[in-house]
């Protein structure tokens, strides 16, 4: 029960897909009636607590499971059918993640000012310009190239991320240890760091070819 419980966001990333491709388009035409109705729901939450929203909100799994589908889509070509689904909402996920990630930070925010996991603390502070210039009235406001420039401190975010859930960290004294049962965050990173060299290998062979 606790490998499941540490992996849930492995499991709940199917369901958020399937909805996706259900509720995609309505996602991106009441953007903001959604990210409303997700602050709402997130303080709400962190109110009124209970069991099944401790393992999925107060875990954090939820949000890690958000954000996991933001980032897969690097690692294929566009016009994939992966990424057809994710791409349009890509920006609402991040933000999404975001919101659902309050009550998990401000659950563990004593622990994390006491020097344990502060890996978080530090994710989701990278994570707030991040969110802020995934708004598209914000993004439009943006040059292209500092967008893009800006959004690769993303890779540093899913660093600290991946130190966050895969490992427990203490600063005073500076401690690391494997989490149990946290393999299937490692094979995933492992993958996705194979997957997106390839692509960028792939990627530079072909310009390599035009030429």
């Amino acid at each position: 029960m606790d490998f499941i419980l540490r992996n849930l966001a492995f499991i709940i990333i199917p369901f958020v897909y399937m909805t996706l491709v259900f509720i995609g388009k309505y996602i991106v035409k009441y953007e903001w009636q959604f990210i409303v109705f997700a602050f709402v729901l997130s303080i709400a939450v962190f109110f009124i607590g209970g069991q099944f929203l401790e393992w999925n909100v107060f875990s954090g799994q939820f949000s890690f499971a958000l954000f996991l589908l933001v980032i897969l889509p690097g690692i294929f070509k566009r016009g994939n059918s992966f990424r057809s689904v994710i791409d349009p909402v890509r920006g609402d996920l991040a933000i999404y993640g975001f919101i659902y990630l309050i009550p998990h930070s401000l659950t563990n925010l004593e622990k994390a000012l006491g020097g344990f996991n502060t890996t978080g603390t530090l994710a989701a502070l990278l994570m707030v310009p991040l969110v802020v210039t995934s708004f598209k009235f914000v993004r439009v406001k943006m040059k292209p190239s500092s967008w893009v420039a800006l959004h690769k401190l993303s890779y540093v975010a899913y660093a600290a991320i991946y130190l966050h859930t895969g490992f427990d960290v203490w600063l005073n004294p500076f401690q690391i240890y494997l989490k149990m049962n946290s393999w299937p965050v490692h094979v995933v990173t492992l993958i996705y760091i194979i997957l997106k060299l390839r692509l960028v290998y792939m990627k530079k062979l072909e310009l390599k070819t035009q030429t």
